[in-house]
């Protein structure tokens, strides 16, 4: 029998009129996306991610209005609890906080960027795994052919490319 989890939702006012859903399971941060996104769906084969230390749901959303109004976020890896990363992945991860708003690259163009040429695959698998997303800002990598996926849906990967973030 499959175990049944708890399921969290919060919605907070964001981008002036948007509604941003936030899903947590196990006290642990798991879900990100907008009001009309179907939450439910998107946890049926999901596996839940530790990210925040049960402290500190306060302070990400203090982190993500500082990401709505578009200001310089310091993000020390040492706060998060992400225990299902790698070093590596880690690493990979620290390179891309450091793009700015509206600076978007293709997995390839990062991975020259971040000088590891041949680790295009590896680079996916990272943002795969990107367990804060719009904080980490994994939708700053675009596939090559503007394919648009993203774990929470594509409408809000469209507005969050469309007004530069």
């Amino acid at each position: 029998m499959r175990e049944q989890k708890i399921i969290k939702v919060f919605k907070i006012n964001i981008f002036e009129n948007k509604i941003l859903k936030i899903g947590i399971i196990d006290e642990k941060l798991s879900y990100l996306g907008f009001e009309k996104d179907n939450i439910y769906q998107f946890y049926k084969g999901y596996k839940v991610r530790n990210v925040l230390k049960n402290d500190q749901f306060d302070k990400y959303i203090e982190i993500l209005r500082k990401f709505e109004n578009k200001e310089k976020i310091e993000l020390n890896f040492e706060d998060l609890f992400l225990p299902n990363l790698t070093e590596k992945q880690m690493e990979v991860l620290k390179e891309l906080i450091k793009l700015k708003y509206g600076e978007y690259m293709t997995y390839s163009d990062f991975a020259k960027h971040i000088n590891k040429p041949d680790h295009t695959r590896f680079i996916a698998t990272c943002m795969a795994k990107n367990p804060i997303l719009l904080i980490i800002p994994c939708h700053r990598i675009i596939s090559r052919n503007n394919e648009i996926k993203y774990r929470s849906g594509i409408e809000i990967k469209k507005f969050l490319l469309k007004n530069k973030y």
